[in-house]
């Protein structure tokens, strides 16, 4: 499951640096960022960290660090998720704004804890935030705003992330309704003349598009990739912009697992009315907890005639949550001591969640233990410590207190798959640390045994991480580093499963 917060992780903020390099003058060169959806300027020679964050480091302790960066979420969750880190407990004044490309609110933030000013730009469109970051010196401050921020915001424009290339292919904008939901996605159909074999692609947790955009600079749009190498191979493919992204309608943060398996079984029932679609080859890909969703359609609706997974659970969301923390802090370097710690944490939220102050509690006292664990550079750079904790708990008590938490906990998938006898094709990826392959393939192929299921293949892809990269530890904060594209082996394995699966229309 993709259990990336949809606040940007803000990397580079209140960081100081270690470094010396001469940078006197500053030169603004073009900068462009598909990860994030726009293009702007940056200071020529600045170093790039990553995420949308450049350095200047003209001394040793030069805290001067432009970010610009985007989230799926509203403009006032990520200044909510900053306020922290800037030792602040309500929401600043704004000091003006800016009209350029987007309508941007600026605030000026003095960062006592560590001597340092922060311009701050935030804007919205179209269910996401945009970021801009200045921060330096207090008596450089002036001075950067009109040479670096000012122009940033001048020059900043989105890349129209929706354009199709020239492709061989049909591609048709569409809506289908579920209840008083709409979902907009895209029908992608061969040339050919058909009826075709249809697979609908079902994301993973957290807000997506009908790509699959993850965000915080995570360059690879799966459903994007996934769909192009299907329909250029003769199968029409059906994504779409999850209930309340994009153009789709609905609430996406009141929504449970069971409501996102209605979405795609609405997606099934609109492609029974098209004639270019063969309604005796309807497929669904899940991808993470649309894995969940496979489950339950592939356990109770008779128009689904295969299934294709990457990285679907087999176990219940608890277990799988618990060795998720164990295997994404081991991929970040952390110790043992720090794992057991975590998942001792994680294994008591989960006890709590009707109990949103108790949630609130352990979550705070976790908090403060983890910060005096901090060198005292660190922990400055966090803010005020009492601060910091009292919102991360605030935040976690709104986070885990969800309706659609609970749902994925307590979730077992496993009564599901032992019903499920229609062909399945299950990959995983040995990097992958937020859906173990050791634990979930075994399980998932001792229910499809007891559904007396004779038609599954389970593989596991050699270095593959959960986005199905090649990867070295597997780690969230490596997705941002790796090309957007595929492990070689995904897609030919795929689509030789589905050419002894389906019947390609000449």
């Amino acid at each position: 499951m993709k259990n990336i917060s949809k606040i940007l992780t803000l990397v580079g903020l209140l960081l100081l640096g270690s470094f010396v390099l001469a940078q006197e003058s500053i030169t603004l060169v073009p900068y462009s960022n598909e990860a994030y959806g726009f293009e702007s300027l940056i200071p020529e020679g600045w170093t790039d960290v990553g995420q949308g964050t450049f350095l200047r480091q003209s001394s040793a302790t030069d805290p001067t660090v432009i970010v610009q960066q985007a989230a799926t979420a509203s403009a006032d969750d990520v200044l909510g998720s900053l306020l922290p880190r800037m030792g602040l407990t309500e929401k600043p004044d704004s000091v003006g704004t800016f009209s350029g490309a987007l309508e941007w609110t600026l605030y000026q933030i003095e960062v006592d804890s560590v001597n340092v000013t922060v311009d701050l730009a935030l804007a919205e469109a179209d269910g996401t935030a945009y970021l801009i970051i200045l921060q330096t010196s207090p008596d450089q401050i002036d001075a950067l705003h009109e040479s670096v921020f000012l122009p940033l915001l001048e020059a900043f424009r989105l890349i129209d992330a929706t354009a199709e290339p020239d492709v061989p292919y049909l591609s048709e904008e569409v809506t289908f309704e579920n209840g008083d939901v709409t979902l907009a996605g895209t029908l992608t159909l061969p040339p050919t003349e058909g009826p075709h074999p249809v697979i609908v692609l079902v994301s993973g947790s957290g807000p997506q598009d009908r790509d699959e955009t993850l965000g915080g600079g995570i360059a690879i749009k799966p459903f994007r990739l996934l769909a192009d190498a299907l329909t250029r191979a003769g199968i029409a493919v059906l994504r779409y912009d999850d209930r309340g992204v994009g153009d789709s309608t609905g609430d996406f943060s009141t929504a449970l697992v069971s409501d996102f398996a209605t979405d795609a079984e609405a997606a099934i029932n609109y492609l029974l009315t098209r004639d270019e679609i063969d309604a005796d080859q309807i497929g669904l890909l899940g991808h993470s907890e649309g894995g969940l969703v496979a489950a339950m359609l592939g356990a109770r609706n008779d128009d689904l005639d295969f299934i294709i997974l990457l990285a679907g659970p087999g176990v219940n969301g608890r277990d799988l949550l618990l060795l998720q923390n164990q295997r994404l802090m081991a991929a970040e370097g952390a110790t043992q001591a720090q794992i057991d710690a975590q998942v001792a944490f994680v294994g008591a939220l989960i006890d709590n969640l009707d109990d949103p102050a108790a949630i609130e509690t352990l979550t705070y006292e976790y908090t403060l233990e983890q910060l005096e664990m901090l060198p005292e550079e660190q922990r400055a750079a966090v803010g005020e410590a009492e601060t910091y904790a009292r919102q991360t708990a605030q935040q976690a008590a709104a986070q885990y207190g969800t309706g659609w938490f609970a749902s994925f906990i307590g979730y077992d998938p496993a009564p599901d798959w032992a019903q499920v006898t229609i062909p399945v094709l299950a990959l995983y990826g040995t990097k992958d640390v937020q859906v173990d392959a050791e634990q979930n393939a075994p399980a998932l192929e001792a229910a499809l045994k007891q559904a007396g299921n004779d038609d599954f293949e389970i593989e596991v892809i050699e270095d593959a991480n959960h986005l199905f990269q090649n990867a070295v530890t597997g780690g969230f904060s490596e997705y941002a580093t790796l090309p957007a594209e595929f492990t070689p082996n995904l897609i030919p394995t795929i689509l030789d499963w589905l050419a002894e699966h389906v019947e390609i229309a000449g």
